[in-house]
């Protein structure tokens, strides 16, 4: 690998461990794979149940950004179906092309490699405008980018599910805090009718004073927790 390539793959490792959202890592890969294989074209395709759904793309010409295909219809899906990469140097000579959809495209040759390999969530793909094979350094630097790419989508989804499960806890702790602390106020209201130094009087019940004492730390542990899940709601991954 010449130190050129090289210094581009570190410099797109450094970006994906820093993306926080699906965009950022699409956005990155797409330009990554073209430039890392010189290639004309790289899309970047996400598996969506048994649909392959092409994300985005950058290339000399629009190709199917936006458009979804069945699975079992098109050379993305079959790289994730059978987890191994797809070279195809002439594109009209292979069973596995849908030739109508690559008809209108400049694309002649291929090389699509899955997104994890044990388990495929998605497939980058580059084309070619000329009939062009692949070395087996540029299939090693886009698995590598595969790879790479898989690490960075399960940590966003696993970021994401942080996210969701903080903000459960602040809603449920926000509620059963405020929910509580309205019969605490109420009883502390009842309190404050009264002169608190009567309250002292020898001739009032000892249990009026220590309901006071309850009522008033109960109000502070309340006050604590709204505090803590305050925290909670801001402090997300």
């Amino acid at each position: 690998m010449n130190i050129e390539k090289l210094k581009l793959l570190v410099t797109t490792v450094q970006k994906l461990s820093l993306a926080r959202d699906i965009e950022t890592i699409t956005d990155v890969v797409r330009k990554a794979a073209r430039s890392l294989t010189g290639a004309d074209g790289a899309t970047f395709v996400l598996k969506d149940n048994n649909m392959c759904y092409y994300v985005d793309e950058d290339a000399i010409e629009p190709l199917w950004k936006g458009q979804r295909f069945q699975m079992t219809a098109c050379i993305s899906g079959w790289t994730m179906i059978n987890k191994k990469w797809a070279i195809i140097e002439d594109i009209y000579e292979d069973y596995r092309i849908p030739i109508e959809a690559y008809r209108p495209t400049f694309v002649k040759s291929l090389a699509m490699v899955p997104i994890r390999t044990i388990d495929p969530i998605g497939a980058i793909g580059n084309y070619w405008g000329n009939k062009h094979s692949p070395s087996p350094e540029e299939m090693f630097i886009l698995q590598s980018l595969a790879d790479i790419t898989s690490v960075s989508i399960e940590n966003v989804y696993a970021c994401n599910e942080l996210t969701e499960q903080n903000k459960s806890l602040y809603d449920i702790a926000f509620l059963q805090s405020h929910q509580v602390r309205v019969p605490v106020v109420q009883i502390q209201g009842l309190f404050n009718i009264f002169n608190f130094e009567d309250l002292q009087h020898p001739d009032n019940p000892e249990i009026f004073r220590k309901l006071k004492t309850v009522a008033d730390s109960f109000d502070e542990i309340i006050k604590d927790i709204t505090n803590m899940t305050s925290k909670l709601k801001f402090n997300k991954p």
